[in-house]
């Protein structure tokens, strides 16, 4: 059985608030082990990521699921909190809860200025570097086909989440400045959903549950951004991760979903049009057919896919590339 990796990267640079990061993975590691679909998922965790390291770990791992725990923000240069002062500032600092936003000192809050707007790995030196809404759309759209689901754990992500939908089908961002407990609670109540096989719209209600159950008040930050053509409704990873077998009126044909793309990606140009045409795939769906072939091989899959089709998709290839027929 084929396993949904869940790649979990947790930045918290030097001069930044300091969040519970690992207590927000062993959440989501708790949650999983306790789901009832807990043997079709596995989370990897890589801790003080700087940049490439989500390029190398999207190469090396193919996750299905990234998960980014930490601070979001401005391009402005942020302000580093120093410790207060008086014994009264010290008092106020620990009532506060902590959030993942990097303040820029303007005022406006880790929101304003979304032009700039990014997500804060850290830098060689340790302390934050800002990594841009249009370098995590091209990162994605480099090294991320794998990738079918996304949540952004930061403050202000919301802009990031709505960018990456033109890679991945689901992002979760952030539409405000959350608090650590409350990111924590979201991941245990989404992370619970999809564990049992939930499909991902609901595991999403069900993180947003989470937050309300805890009293905390940040419930309506994290927002879902769906691709057009996918149905989030009808999305459940946990069912995915079976091998795809065909309809049991024939001979049996088990592909995953990675073996359907690289037969489709694979297909002599005439004999990938065939399977689009049989397939009834509407050509609104797909890239142009000067657009490279593994791109629209991705978007037939995820047309498919939504459908419960993917059984027929492996008889089809198994039909026109075995028959010779293009």
């Amino acid at each position: 059985m084929t396993k949904h990796t869940i790649l979990f990267l947790a930045a918290n640079p030097a001069g930044t608030d300091r969040l519970a990061l690992d207590r927000e993975a062993r959440a989501i590691q708790h949650e999983l082990e306790r789901s009832g679909h807990r043997d079709q998922f596995e989370l990897v965790t890589r801790w003080a990521v700087e940049p490439l390291d989500l390029l190398r770990e999207l190469r090396k791992l193919k996750p299905t699921v990234v998960h980014f725990s930490g601070h979001g923000g401005t391009a402005v240069h942020p302000r580093y909190r120093l410790p207060p002062a008086s014994p009264e500032e010290r008092l106020m600092a620990a009532l506060v809860r902590v959030r993942r936003d990097i303040d820029d000192g303007s005022g406006a809050g880790g929101g304003g200025g979304r032009g700039g707007a990014g997500l804060f790995f850290q830098g060689p030196d340790g302390r934050p570097q800002l990594v841009t809404t249009a370098a995590l759309e091209q990162t994605f759209g480099a090294a991320g086909a794998s990738v079918r689901l996304v949540v952004l754990s930061a403050c202000y992500s919301d802009a990031q989440a709505e960018a990456l939908l033109a890679h991945v089908d689901c992002v979760v961002g952030m539409s405000g400045s959350i608090t650590d407990d409350a990111a924590r609670s979201f991941a245990i109540g989404f992370y619970g959903g999809l564990g049992e096989r939930e499909p991902v719209a609901r595991a999403f209600l069900q993180g947003r549950a989470a937050i309300s159950l805890e009293t905390l008040h940040d419930g309506d930050l994290p927002q879902l951004e769906v691709r057009r053509g996918v149905d989030a409704s009808r999305l459940i990873l946990a069912d995915e991760a079976r091998a795809v077998s065909a309809a049991p009126s024939g001979p049996e044909i088990r592909m995953t979903r990675e073996q359907l793309q690289a037969r489709l990606s694979g297909l002599l140009p005439a004999q990938f049009e065939a399977v689009l045409f049989r397939a009834n795939i509407p050509p609104e769906y797909l890239p142009g057919p000067t657009a490279p072939q593994a791109s629209r091989a991705i978007d037939a899959i995820r047309y498919l896919e939504q459908r419960s089709q993917l059984p027929q998709l492996a008889r089809l290839l198994q039909d026109i590339v075995g028959g010779g027929r293009a």
